[in-house]
């Protein structure tokens, strides 16, 4: 088996050098770009992260409104007290986090987790709503609302895939669920932030993309996860490539310093106009700096499915190993040489 229960010393030594880098999920050497392994999280993860961060790192998701430098500080003060690896993610950031996760492999999440930051990113948007003035007479909120309750039943089903004796069937169904509600989802993103139309915007539509975007990242997580444990590994790299390309679409449509613009537009005064353009300026950029977190997640996965086809690691052995590794917080995929 490929599957190592700490991160090789070599490698924390080339990165401690700068002789390699944590790309996403990817250990890459920085000269010839080739992958030289995979950081997977395990299990023991996530109890460990939430006593090393506490409440910065506690609820699964937060509203945009919410980051500062003080809390990306708090996570890289927590982190570095980690051990076993944990030093590679110095640089995480509490944008990308929040928004795309940790981006380490294939998610193992559980139910109540998942189902947890499902049900945070509802209530954001509906606290939202009123205050950016979206609910129209076409029901879209009662949509989302619609779209939130199927994703709720299908990552519900998700978590029982390992423990299934034939989990192909059942995943293939709920992978195909998943997509849809990813792409309704992504549908109401787009049409939010279309600005040609726009001569100012409330600073409360930014929290409301950033909302949108991690509901969409939740979905794409569950999917490929659904796909490994069908043992899709072809499918999920060619699904993981479709949705990476997604990402990077919804990247386009987004300028952080158009939209910083027009939420300053919204104030009369000159003085506060200013403050406020900052203010939303580092939001639009943790925006899209938690969508390029997603970008690498997904690409992580990718390079993961292709790693475990190579190897001949079936993809629902390698969901079984990790979500049993309640011990350590990281596994380490390494190829053969």
């Amino acid at each position: 088996m490929p599957l190592l229960y700490e991160i090789p010393l070599h490698l924390q030594t080339m990165i401690g050098s700068q002789q390699a880098s944590l790309v996403g999920a990817m250990i890459k050497d920085n000269a010839s770009g080739l992958i030289l392994g995979h950081v997977q999280q395990a299990s023991g993860l996530a109890p460990m992260l939430g006593q090393a961060l506490g409440a910065v790192g506690s609820s699964g998701f937060s509203p945009l409104g919410i980051l500062s430098v003080a809390q990306n500080e708090g996570i890289r003060r927590g982190v570095a007290e980690l051990q076993n690896g944990m030093i590679l993610m110095q640089n995480l950031q509490y944008g990308t986090l929040a928004l795309s996760g940790l981006g380490l492999g294939v998610s193992i999440a559980g139910f109540a987790a998942t189902l947890a930051r499902l049900k945070a990113i509802e209530a954001r948007l509906e606290a939202i709503s009123a205050a950016v003035d979206q609910v129209t007479t076409d029901r879209r909120e009662d949509d989302l609302k619609s779209v939130f309750a199927e994703i709720s039943g299908d990552v519900q089903n998700v978590e029982t895939l390992s423990h299934r004796r034939d989990p192909q069937r059942v995943a293939e169904q709920l992978q195909l669920s998943l997509a849809r509600s990813t792409r309704k989802i992504e549908h109401y993103f787009l049409r939010e932030a279309e600005l040609s139309r726009r001569t100012s915007l409330p600073i409360e539509q930014l929290d409301r993309l950033w909302t949108l975007a991690a509901a969409i990242r939740l979905c794409q997580e569950s999917s490929i996860q659904a796909l490994f444990a069908a043992d899709e590994l072809e499918v999920a790299q060619r699904m993981g490539q479709f949705e990476l390309e997604r990402q990077i679409a919804l990247l386009q449509v987004l300028s952080p310093d158009i939209l910083s613009r027009l939420v300053s537009r919204g104030e009369p005064d000159p003085e506060t106009a200013r403050s406020l353009r900052q203010t939303a300026l580092g939001q639009a950029r943790a925006l899209t700096d938690g969508i390029k977190g997603g970008v690498l997640a997904i690409a992580g996965q990718i390079s993961i499915a292709s790693t475990l086809r190579e190897e001949g690691m079936t993809g629902i052995d390698y969901v079984r190993r990790i979500g049993s590794e309640t011990n350590v917080p990281l596994v380490c995929l390494v190829p053969r040489t």
